[in-house]
């Protein structure tokens, strides 16, 4: 976040500072995000086999028969086959739909499975790879030149370390995303639309839309319909934090935006869930925006758009021409009321363990409907400030470090933002602060009140580009913790979907 902003983007030396620095970020982030020889895309997810690509497979009655170039015949392979077999049979069912009658036209080019350590022998096949033998490292990606499907299997690499933290699930959501591409090339999407100088819709476009695709088919195997695969809620929330991995580093300029950032994916991940595959290749998903945008100042990039821990939590200006989260809950919220001839009485701060609270559970950060303030424990707040999960690349050994610590002050700032939320139900309707209704309209005002101040609508604070990540993260595993306002029988899901209303939609839409 920018408590006030910044008189000039770049500028002189320290231009060159960013520019070089972030040089190096994306020279080593290229090893993690899709190298876009054609369409691709990365992503994997739930926690449940720590050693799927290693392990070697045993096949069992409900494992799918799939024919994989260099198969390793591993459990991680497997894991592929299934969600390559069903992710098929979803195809030949929905293609016709989309394609005015036509059947589903079958992958020509092959499935290939490469340990991204050493590309050689068959795999010399694929087009792709003949042009890159690097382009699978820590990647799966759909290959236009020859119609294939190309991920890499190595236990050390993106895709496997992701099935191993957040479970195989993911490897199902990253296959769904792959053939959204392969079904966007038979549709015709990578030569017609608008987007970009050749014709071809911008990367963030088709990126977007393969994820809204693999949403409509994670739909599916939520209802059952799959043969081999299969999602539980437990697992699908474990999915949307892992798919947050998969997000474009912030960029410095509009031509380093590709992929998307976390709330891009995942918001058009559950608009696929939510809506189906039709509503991804409709005109309304075709006028969706998009949220990720670069760094302005060269401040705020060497600062990864992060505040200091304590500017979040104190509620005073940090400096005399500057603001606070605080200041900027209580003016939109006053603002808000007046509109609905309502009044606002300011939401105060208490750092306490012991809030004087008696007519709600007390958490260690919540809103106090007794007093109108929000309340929270430092240690809270510090495991809050940091909690985003990110990835590193051990320089040594190439292997790649999931973490779930990186700073993050807009998780933080999320935690006060559904906090003004829930004294907005208590305040001006009177109603509960402690239910489902209550948490998911927290959810949707509180992305209303981001949309003001991440689109120029606060003339003294804004958003950093790093925050709508942050804040995605903190809609799915720090609003429901116990510790903080709880899950209240919401899902993920469903609060992802009403934070996204609201930021598109604004207050009226909530």
């Amino acid at each position: 976040m920018v408590g006030r902003r910044q008189p000039t983007p770049f500028g002189g030396i320290s231009r060159d500072i960013l520019v070089t620095k972030t040089a190096r970020l994306l020279t080593a982030m290229s090893m993690l995000l899709c190298l876009l020889l054609a369409a691709c895309d990365v992503s994997l997810q739930p926690p449940d086999s720590t050693d799927s690509a290693t392990s070697t497979a045993t096949r069992s009655p409900t494992d799918a028969d799939v024919s994989v170039v260099n198969d390793g015949h591993t459990s991680f392979d497997q894991e592929v086959k299934n969600a390559i077999a069903d992710v098929q049979a979803f195809w030949r069912t929905n293609y016709p739909q989309l394609s005015g009658g036509r059947p589903y036209p079958e992958l020509t080019g092959g499935i290939y499975s490469v340990d991204g350590t050493k590309v050689t022998g068959a795999l010399a096949r694929n087009a792709c790879l003949r042009q890159d033998p690097e382009a699978a490292v820590n990647n799966a990606f759909y290959c236009t030149a020859d119609d294939s499907v190309v991920y890499d299997r190595n236990p050390d690499h993106l895709v496997a370390q992701l099935a191993a933290k957040y479970g195989t699930f993911m490897i199902t959501a990253v296959i769904a995303h792959e053939w959204g591409h392969a079904i966007q090339q038979r549709l015709g999407v990578f030569g017609a639309g608008s987007g970009t100088s050749q014709g071809r819709p911008a990367t963030i476009v088709t990126e977007t839309q393969a994820d809204c695709v693999s949403g409509a088919f994670i739909r599916t195997a939520q209802d059952g319909k799959t043969a081999h695969v299969s999602v539980d809620q437990r697992q699908l929330e474990a999915t949307l934090l892992g798919y947050l991995q998969v997000r474009d580093p912030p960029p410095v300029s509009t031509e380093q935006i590709s992929h998307g950032n976390g709330f891009d994916r995942l918001s058009a991940m559950a608009d696929g869930i939510g809506n189906g595959a039709g509503y991804c290749f409709g005109d309304r998903f075709a006028q969706r925006q998009f949220t990720e945008r670069p760094f302005t100042s060269d401040v705020d990039y060497l600062q990864r758009g992060n505040l200091p821990y304590d500017q979040i939590i104190d509620p005073r200006p940090a400096s005399p021409d500057g603001t606070s989260l605080q200041l900027e809950l209580n003016r939109f919220w006053t603002t808000a009321a007046a509109s609905v001839k309502g009044q606002w009485r300011d939401v105060g701060v208490d750092e306490t363990s012991n809030p004087a609270c008696p007519n709600s559970q007390v958490s260690e950060f919540d809103y106090c409907p007794d007093g109108n303030d929000v309340y929270f424990t430092d240690q809270f707040a510090r495991q809050a400030y940091n909690s985003l999960p990110d990835k590193r690349i051990d320089k040594a050994t190439g292997k790649i470090i999931l973490v779930d610590n990186a700073p993050a002050d807009y998780s933080l700032g999320m935690l006060f933002v559904y906090g003004w939320s829930m004294a907005v139900r208590a305040q001006l309707f009177h109603a509960s602060t402690q239910d489902k209704d209550a948490l998911l309209a927290a959810s949707c005002y509180s992305g209303a009140f981001t949309a003001s101040i991440n689109s120029g609508g606060s003339q003294d604070f804004q958003l950093s580009p790093p925050d709508m990540d942050e804040a995605t993260s903190a809609v799915i595993k720090l609003v429901p913790s116990d510790k903080a306002y709880g899950a209240h029988q919401t899902t993920a899901l469903e609060r992802i979907q009403r934070f996204t209303v609201g930021y598109f939609g604004g207050l009226p839409a909530c």
